[in-house]
């Protein structure tokens, strides 16, 4: 029974490096055919499905980490005074308020709308077209910055620490992390690959997941909300 957290991490380090693939070849075909085939809700099925999978591994891998006797300050998770918690929602609410500012000064300028439309295309299946499918989005990206923190910049690099250091850890694991998005094109790997060593380092610097947590909650939140508006404001422009 004392190897059983042992054997999970082994599963789920597996489960995060074969995930993408399984993503990219089966799942993520599936989905966008349904979008061709305008299946009703498939956009928001797709949500749901993204909720329950980051949730169960997620919660899986908390409760096993529980289980397991290890201190939760190795993973980057433990007890905040108040004065942290303070400190945190100002951070919170600095960031949301930074992106709210930013979306407007960029829908404000027609012609970097218009650059931001052409580049729409690859993100496209995963933006919120509806009012319906935008209020799900929010839970996606508060879920996304929750599940994802704790799986890459908690888990992972902790788990590939223990045999290369911390360094090389923040690296590969930032590295799987881009991988992880190959599904939108080859092209976003190294994108995605530095937004999450910027997520690793500002981890490991802080000594926190929070504010990793806020921060990628609060790039997935505006990107769903630009692109609403991108894409609302195109089906105005078709209409009229």
């Amino acid at each position: 029974m004392k190897h059983i957290p042992e054997v999970f991490n082994a599963i789920l380090f597996g489960v995060l490096l074969v995930l993408p693939l399984a993503e990219a070849r089966w799942s993520w075909p599936r989905y966008l055919k349904k979008l061709a085939d305008g299946k009703p809700g498939a956009r928001l099925h797709h949500f749901r499905n993204l909720l329950i999978w980051e949730w169960v591994l997620t919660l899986g891998f908390l409760a096993n980490w529980a289980g397991s006797g290890r201190p939760w300050s190795s993973l980057l998770v433990g007890h905040t005074s108040p004065m942290q918690s303070l400190l945190f929602l100002i951070y919170a609410l600095l960031f949301f308020l930074i992106f709210w500012r930013q979306r407007r000064r960029i829908l404000a300028r027609p012609a970097v709308v218009e650059r931001l439309e052409k580049r729409l295309d690859y993100a496209e299946p995963l933006l919120p077209h509806t009012l319906g499918e935008r209020r799900l989005f929010w839970v996606v990206s508060a879920t996304a910055g929750i599940c994802e923190e704790t799986l890459y910049r908690g888990f992972l690099t902790w788990y590939i620490a223990g045999w290369t250091g911390p360094w090389a850890a923040i690296v590969l694991s930032s590295l799987i992390f881009g991988l992880g998005h190959v599904y939108l094109g080859v092209a976003q790997v190294p994108r995605t690959f530095l937004v999450g060593l910027v997520l690793a380092l500002l981890a490991y610097f802080s000594g926190s997941l929070w504010p990793s947590i806020v921060l990628h909650a609060a790039i997935d939140w505006n990107a769903g909300e630009l692109g609403y508006a991108l894409l609302n404001r195109q089906r105005k422009v078709i209409d009229g």
